[in-house]
């Protein structure tokens, strides 16, 4: 009698535990479909950006693109030692990959790559953006690969000890964050346009005293281009729905833009006290 109730006691357990590891089975492979959904879903919007930038750039685009360079490293070199002028120029150059990886990613047409002496670069688009918030997104790539070759030069410093790639750094964190101001045709004019186009205010009042304070040609051509995109918005933003975007996106957006002006003015007070400190 015993023995008869140890064997069906051992057979329930048996059962007990097949229905377990049935179970176990059964959710383990249902957490490996959602894990694998989960996989596809992340690595088809990373796959966007494994783009080349370059696609569809042809013999005059690179002439322009290299010849362009050429001219504002022999323009900075003229004031600055040359390794200096090609790291910044480097570093100019993947702001404007930056670009123009969203650019592709977002299924537009990159124009011209031109780098301007004292100024910077650009990067045009044969496709115009379809909203404010991808145009954001296009702004802020620049800034955000930009920062990203400044985080790198500035690592290399820390490895060597050699002050050039401080310097690297520190007039690439300037370039960047200049960059993010609300101005006119700067990044920051195209982002601020996805968050809240009073950003603008701010950005002209900044222009006209600095115009006031330092009056020159090429100021005042700034001015004047920023003067003209603001009403151009203002008369495109009752001719489309271009700047309708949803609360999710504008806040996305913002996030991202001030937490990198934050992040990139104190990289810059950072890396002018390692200079200075370096001066002594």
């Amino acid at each position: 009698m015993e023995s008869s109730v140890s064997i069906q006691e051992n057979q329930s357990k048996r059962r007990t535990g097949g229905k377990a590891l049935s179970g176990l089975l059964i959710f383990a492979g249902l957490a490996a479909l959602k894990l694998k959904g989960f996989a596809l879903l992340f690595f088809e919007k990373l796959r966007v950006f494994f783009v080349n930038p370059f696609e569809g750039f042809g013999a005059l685009q690179y002439a322009i693109a290299g010849g362009s360079m050429l001219v504002t490293v022999a323009a900075y070199a003229t004031k600055f030692s040359l390794g200096l002028v090609i790291g910044f120029v480097l570093v100019t150059l993947i702001h404007e990959i930056g670009h123009a990886v969203a650019i592709r990613a977002k299924g537009l047409r990159a124009g011209y790559m031109v780098f301007i002496p004292f100024i910077g670069g650009a990067v045009t688009l044969k496709d115009q953006p379809r909203s404010a918030y991808v145009d954001a997104q296009i702004g802020l790539a620049g800034p955000v690969f930009g920062t990203a070759a400044s985080l790198m030069s500035l690592q290399i410093f820390k490895w060597t000890g050699n002050p050039l790639y401080l310097l690297i750094a520190l007039t690439g964190f300037i370039l960047n964050l200049i960059n993010l101001l609300p101005i006119g045709m700067l990044d920051g004019g195209r982002i601020s346009g996805a968050v809240t186009k009073w950003m603008w205010v701010f950005g002209g009042a900044v222009l006209v005293y600095k115009t006031i304070q330092q009056p020159n040609p090429l100021l005042i051509v700034i001015l004047i281009l920023a003067i003209f995109q603001v009403y151009a918005s203002i008369m495109r933003e009752k001719e489309d729905t271009f700047y309708e975007i949803t609360a999710a996106q504008r806040a996305a957006i913002a996030v991202t833009y001030f937490s990198l002006v934050i992040f990139l003015g104190h990289q810059t007070f950072m890396a002018l006290d390692r200079v200075e400190a370096l001066a002594r």
